[in-house]
């Protein structure tokens, strides 16, 4: 059996992410000195379209039958992001690599946490 998610949580679920990925590098920000959150707030675009890009991809809502998927999907998919980051970084950006992987640490923190919340209460309500 599926997770379904209604249209409305699906919204807030996105929204929730745009936010969660922005608090994450102003946190980097916070914590590496040598980064400016101007300096992270393209990069930290460019995760968000990847983000949205991997969640249709491996179908994060509509093809996961439990929690254990969700994490598995959500910690794969930022680990891809995370190495296309890098190269990408590398080549365009000048961020030091330290704060990327502070960055997704963080951010891989906040997702489970958030999906966690958000699909054990709702499988608890199924």
């Amino acid at each position: 059996m599926s997770i379904k998610v209604p249209v409305i949580p699906v919204y807030v679920l996105n929204i929730s992410y745009i936010v969660l990925f922005f608090i994450a590098s102003y946190m980097t920000s916070l914590f590496i000195t040598d980064v400016v959150f101007q300096h992270l707030i393209v990069f930290t675009g460019v995760v968000i379209v990847y983000w949205f890009i991997a969640n249709a991809i491996t179908g994060l809502y509509k093809r996961s039958k439990n929690i254990k998927q969700i994490q598995l999907k959500t910690t794969v998919s930022l680990l891809v992001i995370m190495v296309v980051s890098i190269l990408q970084q590398i080549l365009f950006f000048k961020i030091p690599i330290a704060s990327t992987f502070l960055f997704f640490g963080i951010s891989l923190l906040f997702l489970l946490l958030l999906h966690s919340a958000i699909f054990r209460t709702r499988l608890r309500a199924e």
